[in-house]
């Protein structure tokens, strides 16, 4: 077992050295207390310094400003030992490393499983006890996000904070929302790493899903194999050796001057609303430009007449609208079909209402050909039969949204509205 243990631990740390920079500043080893007591003498003229250990700066020259970037080093990182999550990079691939308080896991590599290990630092060299062998390295720190560990035995790893620098082979990269028998948690995949509601993970893929391996904690089991099954690039799932399932849906929120855009899709309904000044003026040329393909096929293939009775408005006019239907139904009422003013799709200019925007239309054969083959032009109904309580609007056969072909495709085959297939609501807060 300890010489199983030992062959671990020396193929795990076998790596190559990389650029390690400190501002302008190369640290080819670490700086010791003795190293700075040798550096004072020297320059008292009271000793000699050992070949290269004394010009810090790299400038040809030993003088103050070197004793000045040695002290500012042991100020700064001491017998500092690492924490949390980092990637080692080298010759045997990628290893990933979480230090907590002097101890942690390790995996990746020629590695098939996590391993356990304690790790200490003095006087600039660090200790390591793997699986039941030790090793010593100099560790030297050239800044708070780079370190390198100069191995006795095994040569150089190069460090950076996990996630960094690495982007993985499968398309896992991004925040994500999820549901199933695990219940409703948000995580953040970044690179090979990331946490689940404010825990930390490594993952790797591993045949047709991937291994997870939560640090601190045994929660799928160490390093279990998970299923993954990809319905886009959107929707996956995960499945547990015994059978659980998480569903993830992809979900990052950003706001842009005001202007929410979720997954990269800019987004106006109940929760999400656009400024008074956001003003394209018209539909956009690649919305317009759909449209009137969309509209020349609906003729060609059965001679629909497909027009648009109401394309952008803006923040303005529909103020205008909505209080004028308030003022007719009640705002309870109007809040079914019309828009508050900054909620509207319409002043996004990428919506419009087709022929004839009321509920004669949902019954006509030009409703029914839309609903078939908008999406093949990059459009979607954006309020379907059954989907008020998810929407926030009654079923509006007439109004369509433009995504783009590709995304419009994946939503029609989700058989999902936007607000679902994105995992956000569409409820006013005031």
């Amino acid at each position: 077992m300890k010489r199983i243990a030992a062959s671990m631990t020396a193929a795990l740390l076998t790596a190559s050295a990389l650029p390690l920079m400190t501002g302008s500043t190369r640290m080819e080893s670490a700086v010791t207390g003795s190293d700075l007591t040798s550096l004072g003498s020297y320059l008292l003229g009271e000793g000699s310094l050992e070949y290269g250990r004394g010009d810090i700066n790299r400038d040809g020259s030993v003088d103050s400003f070197d004793l000045v970037l040695s002290r500012k080093y042991i100020t700064e990182f001491g017998d500092k030992v690492p924490e949390g999550m980092w990637v080692g990079t080298g010759e045997n691939g990628v290893r990933f490393y979480w230090f907590s308080g002097g101890a942690g896991y390790i995996f990746g590599g020629p590695a098939t499983q996590t391993t356990d290990f304690t790790a200490s630092v003095a006087d600039g060299r660090f200790t390591f006890n793997c699986g039941g062998a030790a090793a010593m390295a100099d560790i030297v720190w050239n800044s708070a996000d780079s370190f390198s560990l100069h191995w006795d035995d095994y040569g150089l790893e190069a460090f950076s904070p996990a996630g960094a620098q690495l982007m993985p082979s499968a398309e896992l990269t991004g925040e994500y929302i999820t549901s199933g028998d695990l219940g409703q948690r948000s995580w953040k995949f970044s690179g090979y790493t990331g946490s689940c509601d404010g825990r930390e993970f490594f993952w790797l893929p591993d045949g047709d899903g991937i291994k997870l391996f939560w640090c601190g904690s045994t929660e799928y089991g160490d390093m279990e194999h998970l299923s993954l099954a990809r319905t886009d690039r959107h929707h996956f799932t995960l499945t547990c050796g015994d059978g659980r399932r998480e569903n993830f849906t992809r979900r990052e929120i950003r706001t842009v001057d005001g202007i929410t855009y979720v997954n990269g899709i800019l987004i106006a309904n109940k929760t999400y609303a656009l400024p008074s000044t956001y003003n394209p003026g018209g539909l956009s040329a690649e919305t317009l430009a759909a449209f009137n393909e969309m509209k020349a096929a609906a003729y060609a293939e059965k001679g629909f007449s497909l027009t648009v009775c109401s394309g952008f408005r803006s923040y303005s006019y529909q103020a205008t609208l909505y209080n004028n239907y308030v003022a007719r139904d009640g705002k309870a009422k109007a809040d079914t079909y019309s828009a508050r003013p900054g909620h509207s799709e319409h002043q996004t200019g990428l919506a419009a209402d087709i022929n004839y925007a009321g509920d004669w239309f949902n019954t006509t054969p030009e409703a029914a050909w839309l609903a078939a083959n908008c999406w093949k032009y990059g459009f979607i109904i954006r309020y379907p039969q059954g989907k008020q309580d998810i929407t926030g609007y009654k079923y509006e056969s007439w109004h369509v949204r433009y995504l783009g072909r590709e995304l419009a495709k994946m939503v029609y085959d989700s058989g999902l509205t936007l607000e679902e297939y994105l995992g956000i609501d569409s409820v006013y807060k005031y």
